[in-house]
């Protein structure tokens, strides 16, 4: 679906695709308030988005890959920084807003600077007018979204504790879970079926992570005695840990820094924090701690949370839940139910929007495997890494093929005009230069003696 970049009538067209200034002038340019806000074009997958600053000229920037759904690349230049709303990696819809205009970098007023790319892209690609492209395009919020491709799908997974005990995990695991979370601990209380959980779990195939569920100290037990008590349930079967942050008599976020660090000083990875909307929006102290440094965030939040197998009754990827930042980051799981219908038990059911592998990534803080090529495939790369060295670096090598040239003369066998040296061989430009330097102290020394 080709959407535009701006809402009509919050905009004027200042420059057009062409030659300017002496140059060319490669995109379209929309000139507009501060602020105002920019949509993305087409469904696509964010390239550089917040984490990019200071780019060349731009000052800031998006760059949407939307090679997928339309063939083409998106860059919106001059994006006011603390406006980004994308970061490298989020999965875009035509018509959602990424960002505001801005003023940054080398620009004579606020505006959008919208560049369009054919295909494979910005790299490889080349630029085109996007005023064709714009043509007839619809208005931000009225596209209809498309699936974006090679997005790794959405898998599902449970959680369980010992309240699924004599649950079959292998069962699950034909029924398409693909991944549990498995409790060790709720405050100092040890949970007996972690490891015959963990077990099943794995010996499916499937992907496991821990977790436990913090208490306030006020409730009897320090952090450090509740960590112990899940160090010594998970014994030589330690997995990365999820913090579940939702005791009724609340928390501080001094407790889960506690927590996560006293986890990490015995060696257990820390993924993230669990917690429902309104405990984290409201009831931790203090209201909505940024939650960057406990790692990912795992939201729970149920809605009419219907009773059915987790396929059917997931609200989708496009759900606005996945958008809704908690201490300042969208989530990355999502526990969007809890009557799922999974090997005969109603369960936690979550959701990851992503490929196994990366999700093995997020538990274990280990990049995913790089899958491998398809012969296709490596002759598309293989095409645009040439397509790459001959449009971007040739005029380099070029230049520096010239400058040899000159040094070395004709394949490097000199300059017949410059002489020849006592072997008969053609003077190059450093050797006439040398020659000519010893001439000149002949003479000179010549002038002294007379």
């Amino acid at each position: 679906m080709v959407t535009h970049p701006m809402k009509q009538g919050t905009y004027t067209v200042s420059s057009g695709y062409g030659p300017r200034w002496g140059t060319f002038h490669a995109g379209l340019d929309f000139a507009a308030p501060i602020g105002t806000p920019i949509y993305a074009a087409a469904d696509g997958v964010v390239v550089e988005g917040r984490e990019r600053y200071n780019v060349a000229g731009f000052g800031s920037w998006i760059w949407l890959d939307c090679q997928d759904s339309v063939g083409k690349d998106f860059i919106y230049g001059h994006v006011k920084h603390d406006g980004i709303l994308v970061k490298a990696g989020d999965r875009v819809r035509a018509g959602q807003q990424i960002g505001v205009v801005g003023n940054e970098g080398q620009s004579t007023g606020p505006h959008l600077h919208l560049e369009v790319w054919g295909a494979p892209g910005r790299l490889g690609g080349a630029h085109q007018d996007p005023a064709p492209y714009l043509a007839g395009a619809a208005q931000p919020g009225n596209a209809v979204a498309r699936p974006v491709r090679k997005q790794g799908g959405t898998i599902f997974g449970v959680d369980v504790s010992e309240h699924q005990d004599g649950m079959s995990l292998a069962q699950a695991k034909r029924e398409g879970v693909e991944f549990a979370i498995i409790r060790t601990t709720d405050g100092t209380h040890r949970d007996r079926c972690y490891r015959s959980h963990l077990e099943d779990a794995e010996s499916a195939g499937m992907l496991t992570a821990a977790y436990h569920y913090l208490r306030n100290p006020s409730e009897g037990t320090s952090v450090a005695q509740q960590v112990q008590a899940s160090l010594e349930v998970m014994g030589d079967k330690k997995r990365p840990m999820w913090i579940d942050v939702e005791t009724n008599a609340g928390l501080h976020v001094d407790h889960i820094r506690t927590c996560k660090r006293e986890f990490e000083k015995h060696g257990v990875r820390v993924i993230g924090v669990y917690s429902y909307v309104p405990y984290w929006e409201g009831r931790i102290a203090p209201s909505e701690p940024d939650s960057h440094e406990f790692g990912a965030f795992w939201v729970a939040a149920y809605g009419q949370n219907p009773h059915g197998k987790p396929r059917d009754i997931y609200p989708g990827d496009q759900h606005h839940q996945w958008s809704h930042p908690l201490g300042n980051q969208k989530p990355s799981l999502w526990q969007y139910g809890s009557n799922a219908q999974v090997a005969g038990y109603s369960v936690d059911i979550n959701a990851y929007r992503g490929s196994k592998e990366q999700l093995h990534a997020l538990f274990t803080g280990q990049l995913a495997p790089e899958e491998e090529l398809s012969e296709e495939e490596m002759n598309t790369l293989y095409k645009q890494i040439t397509t790459f060295i001959s449009g971007f670096l040739g005029p380099q090598i070029d230049a520096l093929q010239d400058v040899w040239t000159q040094l070395r003369g004709p394949k490097g066998k000199g300059w017949p005009q410059l002489g020849v040296n006592d072997k008969g061989q053609n003077l190059t430009l450093v050797d006439a230069v040398a020659a000519l330097r010893q001439d000149v102290a002949r003479i000179e020394k010549k002038l002294e003696g007379k």
